[in-house]
């Protein structure tokens, strides 16, 4: 049974008579140096054992051979992170403090500190985690995961089975795998080592920026075989944002189902359309075909809907679609989406 585990590292492969568009590194002890004070090691106390704690072992509703974990010993769940703010704000994986009673993040200097929980959206998978340390952290900064490419060369730090400050290596394997993740569902993969305890640490690229964050791995047996998955650093900073702001996420709605074209076209078909639901308002009808959102092509409804639901309640969003083979506008005013 392949199974998918929550967690993430690197594998290191050379290629031998290619012309690299950038030099292969000659090592990564500088990186290494500058970015590990702003990794953590995440470990949480629980009352009992979760759903987090039995999918260690169980198969998980992702697609009935995938489970998510993120290093259980006993009772606790031990989980990475990374600071994004001095004064005290970290980023993990929301299955890392799921169910938790208390969480405590330790720094690479040792020091052990009580965290709380500042916001957390179970759809991305994404918490965030405040901690009161007596002196400034070391914040690290997101890099723009939509210029990641395959084959990049790219670093990651995490605390695999408790093993805290550990590090890999690897390159970008491919970009927008879909795991059924609900709303969400583009990861980066990558060969760089993922095992249990890896989840939600950083994927960094060669200038030290965070592209992603290290939520998954894909294993027969639970250990790395080099195919692991990272949540795109853009998806992360928007949720992030929203979490600092308000503690929780909200999302956008117009009331239509959206589905591919037959012919592999770009584009997203409209199915049904909520009765006096926004893009009924708008005069959306189904079997329009939405090509461009504010601008920005709709390559298919996985897209679009990630398009829709990371815009606000209020926001107008202008549709250019084909109907009947025809172009037309339409310019949608957003809803909150029912939790």
């Amino acid at each position: 049974m392949i199974r998918v585990w929550c967690a993430i590292a690197a594998s290191l492969s050379l290629g031998f008579g290619v012309a690299f568009a950038k030099p292969v590194p000659d090592g990564f002890s500088a990186l290494v140096e500058k970015l590990s004070p702003g990794v953590v090691n995440i470990a949480t106390e629980r009352s009992g054992e979760t759903a987090d704690a039995k999918s260690a072992i169980a198969p998980s509703a992702w697609d009935g051979q995938m489970t998510r974990g993120a290093g259980e010993r006993g009772g606790r769940s031990l989980g990475s992170g990374f600071v994004i703010d001095a004064s005290g704000l970290i980023v993990t994986n929301n299955h890392v403090i799921e169910g938790a009673k208390e969480i405590y993040v330790a720094l690479q200097n040792g020091r052990r500190l009580k965290a709380t929980v500042a916001g957390r959206d179970a759809k991305t998978d994404i918490a965030l985690l405040r901690v009161q340390p007596k002196k400034p952290l070391t914040a690290l900064a997101f890099g723009n995961s939509d210029e990641a490419k395959a084959g990049d060369w790219v670093l990651a730090i995490g605390n695999p089975f408790g093993l805290g400050g550990s590090v890999s290596a690897g390159i970008i394997s491919a970009r927008n795998r879909q795991l059924d993740a609900e709303l969400y569902d583009d990861f980066i993969q990558t060969d760089a080592a993922i095992n249990p305890g890896n989840s939600g640490g950083p994927l960094f690229d060669m200038d030290g920026k965070v592209v992603g964050v290290n939520s998954a791995m894909l294993s027969p047996s639970g250990g790395s075989i080099g195919i692991g998955f990272a949540i795109p650093s853009n998806t992360v900073a928007t949720i992030v944002a929203q979490l600092k702001a308000h503690g929780r996420v909200e999302r956008g709605w117009i009331g239509a189902n959206v589905e591919d074209l037959d012919d592999e076209r770009p584009g997203a078909r409209v199915g049904h359309v909520t009765p006096a639901g926004p893009a009924a308002v708008a005069g959306l009808k189904a079997r329009d075909v939405v090509v461009r959102i504010d601008g920005t092509a709709v390559k298919d409804s996985r897209m679009m809907q990630k398009l829709v639901v990371e815009a606000t309640a209020g926001q107008t969003l202008r549709f250019e679609l084909t109907r009947a083979g025809r172009p037309v506008s339409a310019a949608v005013r957003v809803a909150r989406r029912a939790r």
